[in-house]
């Protein structure tokens, strides 16, 4: 792992021009060159196709399968993506076909049957699968996810492209191969929506996407540059975040000595069905209940999520409007009390944003879907918004989902009583009550304002989760040796 260190935070001058593929020192493009895309940077594309798959074919073809996608240079690798995106840079030249393909533990167990009680992957929450996770997430019974999710899930390949008929004409193609060696439980389409400053947005109408973490410095400097700095919140992260050695990458010469260990990174895949018109109908009432009319009363929604609507962080003012750009280089030093944003809005609920502690953080990755007659830019009334079939396909990556995703889900999001001391309640909007119930929600009716009396108000409910499972996205040298490296059977 010595050479994951090479782009940790603070990064080291030799690496400073990354994206740049002819600066790349060799020992991390040897790192770049065999992990996949979409890890320590988003692919970019706004349309995908999330194909999940549960192998039914003979396990040798299945396996010869996966070594001949990867070997046909399918697969998209982080070095691939790094150059295609330099290229955008430069000369607007758009990046080839995205692809991803992960495994799940059961995937890893039909590949080889020997990996069942000898595991491999130290991740317990990876190896016992998310549906063993249900009581320490809160999350909704088995039964009540869509039908397609209750099936054991194998394998989840990840198409993405700007242009959604040349996508669906690869999907197609690529269907034809699976059905010989899998059936295919779900197929879902990602679209990201955009609002009229051009910045992505979720179905409740909010910018999506920002406070991610940067792992190259040529991402941060541009970060600081473009954007309002990084001196006060800095977003850079070493790759330990979300890297771990793969288990099956070991590549060794011929007197067997390791010569390159691989990484790659722990999964997770969500589908959040969101409830856009209750949603809406309780922002507008938790605006009457704080007393909020006119233009303060969109400071009701801003509350819920600790953003305006157009990426203003109501904890720096009232009202919205702080848009160019988009403000991510701010704490919550000056609030401590909660007067401004609410302990349990959720960006500050998931992301407390206080330097030196420890707090478990992801890489989201998500997209949303289900076509609507209306989107968040077009203004739509109350009558418009869909309440159903639309939503997000989260997706996270990080080192360990039961130290990093999970905690973030129940022990914060979920457990009414953080931060410690405050007992916020849930956070409103991926909150799932459990046996501590909700908890109380006091909203500040005054911003900033430390002698008035918070107003208590209940809101949670409008995210429900339809299917999911937890996936390792191998290293591209695993699936392009997959037969010499899992024995056949």
């Amino acid at each position: 792992m010595a050479s994951l260190h090479k782009l940790a935070t603070p990064i080291p001058q030799d690496t400073k021009s990354l994206p740049a593929p002819l600066d790349t020192p060799k020992g991390l493009q040897e790192l770049l060159n065999n992990l996949q895309g979409n890890i320590l940077q988003g692919h970019g594309r706004d349309r995908s196709v999330h194909i999940f798959l549960h192998f039914n074919g003979d396990r040798n073809a299945v396996k010869k399968w996966i070594n001949d996608l990867a070997n046909a240079e399918r697969i998209t690798s982080a070095q691939q993506q790094l150059d295609e995106n330099e290229q955008y840079r430069r000369y607007r030249i758009p990046g080839r076909l995205f692809m991803n393909f992960v495994l799940s533990a059961k995937g890893y167990e039909y590949l080889d049957p020997m990996l069942k009680g000898n595991p491999r992957f130290h991740d317990s929450a990876f190896r016992f699968g998310m549906r063993a996770a249900q009581h320490r997430l809160n999350d909704p019974l088995e039964k009540t996810w869509e039908e397609e999710y209750r099936k054991e899930l194998h394998a989840m390949i990840l198409l993405a492209d700007d242009n959604e008929s040349y996508l669906l004409r690869k999907t197609r193609e690529l269907l034809a191969e699976v059905k010989a060696h899998a059936e295919i439980c779900a197929l879902e389409h990602g679209r990201v929506m955009r609002n009229t400053q051009k910045y992505p947005v979720e179905h409740f109408g909010y910018i999506d996407s920002g406070s991610q973490p940067l792992f190259f410095e040529s991402a941060i400097e541009r970060e600081r540059q473009e954007r309002d700095g990084t001196d006060v919140w800095p977003p850079g992260a070493g790759p330990d975040l979300v890297l771990v050695p793969d288990p099956y990458g070991e590549e060794k010469d011929s007197a067997g000595k390791v010569v390159h260990q691989h990484s790659g990174s722990y999964l997770v895949f969500r589908k959040l069905e969101q409830h856009v018109r209750d949603f809406k109908e309780y922002e507008k009432e938790l605006a009457k209940a704080l007393g909020l009319t006119g233009e303060d009363a969109k400071r009701a929604g801003a509350l819920v999520m600790g953003r305006f609507e157009d990426g203003t962080p109501v904890v720096l003012q009232r009202t919205a409007g702080l848009v160019a750009p988009v403000p991510n280089n701010f704490t919550y030093d000056a609030d401590p009390h909660g007067q401004k944003c609410p302990f349990q809005a959720h960006i500050r609920k998931v992301n407390p944003r206080q330097k030196g502690y420890k707090f478990p953080r992801i890489v989201r990755r998500g997209i949303t879907y289900g076509h609507r007659e209306k989107e968040p830019k077009d203004n739509p009334s109350l009558e418009e918004l869909p309440n159903k079939d639309v939503g997000l396909l989260f997706i996270c990556y990080q080192r360990n989902i039961e130290k990093q995703f999970e905690v973030l889900q129940y022990y914060w999001a979920n457990d009414p009583r953080l931060p410690h001391g405050q007992n916020p309640g849930i956070d409103p909007v991926i909150g799932q009550p459990g046996g501590m119930g909700a908890g109380e929600q006091k909203w500040p009716m005054q911003w900033g304002d430390s002698t008035a009396k918070p107003k208590a108000f209940d809101f949670h409910g409008f995210v429900t989760l339809k299917g999911g499972e937890y996936f390792f996205a191998p290293s591209i040298y695993f699936l392009k040796n997959i037969q010499n490296i899992l024995p056949a059977t």
